[in-house]
């Protein structure tokens, strides 16, 4: 298990002990995590540093320096979206003065669905297509693949 799936599954004992004790093999899952996590960074960091403009005059330390700078707030911004999730007792939305009943009552049937599918215990052919619809609504992509709901995925389960 590399450092990714090391911080998250310290950070889930923490924060998501519901979830990790709903999870039939913590062991290989935050080892597959880990291993996505890192892969994303590298995918999101190659393409930012493909993106960044060569500053004239800049010394080599410098652009290190600002690179190393951008690896770092890719890396976090991915671990804020598949690592370091809200807290299981901040995941109340029933408190959220934004949300409707409705809403709170679909947001919460998408969050334990997409547990199932992290964890394993169904599949993306489990769901009519109004239901994976309705499950990739407002989903980070990132989120979409580990679930097996990315558009490639489904097209390839013959879902799509």
């Amino acid at each position: 298990m590399n450092q990714y799936g090391q911080l998250a599954q310290q950070h889930w004992q923490e924060h998501r002990p519901g979830n990790i004790a709903e999870i039939d093999d913590p062991e290989a899952f935050f080892t597959e995590l880990g291993a996505d996590v890192q892969v994303e960074v590298r995918t999101r960091w190659a393409a930012s540093r493909l993106a960044e403009p060569v500053v004239p005059g800049e010394s080599y330390l410098e652009r290190a320096s600002r690179l190393q700078q951008l690896r770092q707030e890719t890396e976090g911004a991915v671990l804020r979206e598949i690592v370091l999730l809200p807290a299981d007792e901040d995941g109340d939305l029933a408190d959220d003065p934004h949300f409707s009943e409705t809403k709170v009552a679909e947001e919460q049937w998408r969050e334990q669905h997409l547990q199932e599918l992290l964890a394993g215990r169904s599949r993306p052919g489990d769901f009519s297509a109004a239901e994976r619809s309705r499950l990739r609504a407002g989903a980070p992509a990132r989120l979409l693949e580990l679930t097996g709901l990315s558009g490639e995925a489904l097209g390839q389960q013959g879902l799509l």
